[in-house]
């Protein structure tokens, strides 16, 4: 069951829209390979203002699914994470999805935790950067890409 709860009055985002729909193809389809039949998907969004006179839209994607144990969150972008006990199912479909969120100047997180479901809160800047002004997101794209110790292992060993 998907419960769209997201306000028409909204503020409107700059986005590249075929990726931005991509996005949503990508994060739901991820829900549904990794949830239940009957489970459901609640998706809202809400302006929040910021310091600056900014601000950004927050989208949030919630299942009451099975959840993840906490130590599987450091990996949930990793496209070799396996969620379910399909082998087939890695983790590209959020891995993609990661990429997506970071061209739009936004942020991705994911909270969740063993039987209470899984929930992605996704920001977005109303004025998104340029790509020169990018600024702290470089760090934290290198660090949890080109850092990712776990995931150079596979690439090198799957080669």
């Amino acid at each position: 069951i998907m419960e769209n709860n997201v306000p028409a009055d909204l503020p409107k985002l700059k986005v590249d829209l075929s990726k931005f729909k991509r996005l949503f193809n990508l994060l739901l389809l991820d829900e549904l390979t990794n949830l239940n039949e009957g489970a459901k998907v609640e998706m809202t969004a809400s302006f929040v203002a910021q310091d600056s006179g900014t601000g950004e839209l927050e989208l949030v994607i919630k299942d009451n699914g099975p959840g993840l144990p906490e130590e599987n969150l450091r990996s949930i972008f990793d496209p070799f994470f396996l969620r379910t006990e399909n082998p087939h199912e890695f983790g590209l479909n959020l891995m993609a999805a990661y990429f997506i969120v970071y061209h739009h100047g936004g942020k991705i997180r994911v909270q969740s935790s063993s039987n209470a479901g899984t929930t992605f809160v996704l920001n977005f800047p109303l004025s998104p950067p340029t790509q020169k002004n990018l600024g702290n997101q470089d760090q934290e794209f290198i660090s949890k890409v080109l850092l990712n110790d776990q995931l150079w292992e596979k690439l090198l060993s799957s080669a």
